[in-house]
């Protein structure tokens, strides 16, 4: 199922960029959205907190900007001090920022839901597990109860793609972004509509991402299926027959 009445634009374009200093990007070219992966900063994030606000104002002044700050057990690459990762998300959402927060650590810091529609609600499973339906269900509740912006799903389990899609094409109130680790499924979620896809600009920030041309190539095909089935819709060849 397309999910055609979420409309062209969907998904957003996120070009995932790993910051390791607080310098310019550089070429961002065809991205929608920019995540600044600050877990990357490791033991300097916390000294380099005066100019981060202006590193984000200034990306804001471009694209739209979500600011992600991952733990090793949420798919990151550096323990970070949870008070130091409250404090760099609320500012990232004061300055005007999109947050990404995972459901664990959100409902442990609830003044972060009060960030409402800036936060991009995310769940990573990294590991084999039982009930997925149950927990993304759980989780998406949480979503629309604090009116988020997304709820974001990531999964290591190919296992796991039916329930992702079925929570997909039966979205309610919150957006639903589905990103499962195979390239072609990441590929068949940009197809089915997926509110967010996460792509690499060079080397990417997690295993299986699309490039980002390739994933501007794939949304292309998307807004040229949907516009073809609206100017010409299917209708199935009968197969009754008359005397």
């Amino acid at each position: 199922m397309f999910k055609a009445d979420a409309g062209l634009n969907r998904p957003i374009l996120v070009c995932a960029v790993p910051v390791r200093e607080l310098r310019p990007l550089g070429a961002l070219a065809g991205c929608e959205a920019v995540e600044l992966r600050l877990d990357y900063m490791g033991g300097e994030l916390g000294s380099n907190l005066a100019g981060l606000r202006g590193f984000i104002e200034d990306l804001l002044s471009e694209f739209r900007a979500i600011v992600t700050v991952r733990d090793p057990g949420e798919g990151g690459v550096s323990n970070v001090d949870p008070g130091l990762k409250v404090k760099v998300l609320s500012m990232a959402a004061e300055a005007g920022a999109l947050i990404d927060v995972e459901v664990d650590f959100i409902k442990a810091h609830r003044d972060l839901a009060g960030f409402r529609d800036r936060v991009i609600l995310s769940r990573h499973i990294l590991n084999r597990v039982d009930g997925i339906r149950g927990i993304i269900m759980s989780d998406y509740s949480v979503a629309n109860s604090m009116h988020a912006f997304a709820y974001k799903i990531a999964t290591i389990n190919d296992s796991d793609l039916p329930a992702l899609i079925e929570l997909l094409v039966n979205e309610g109130e919150t957006p639903v972004a589905i990103i499962p680790m195979s390239p072609i499924h990441r590929a068949v979620s940009i197809m089915l509509g997926t509110a967010l896809m996460y792509c690499a600009v060079d080397c990417g920030t997690a295993p299986g991402q699309l490039s980002i041309q390739d994933c501007v190539r794939i949304k292309g095909e998307r807004v040229r299926l949907i516009e073809a089935t609206r100017n010409h819709p299917y209708q199935p060849h009968s197969t009754v027959t008359h005397p």
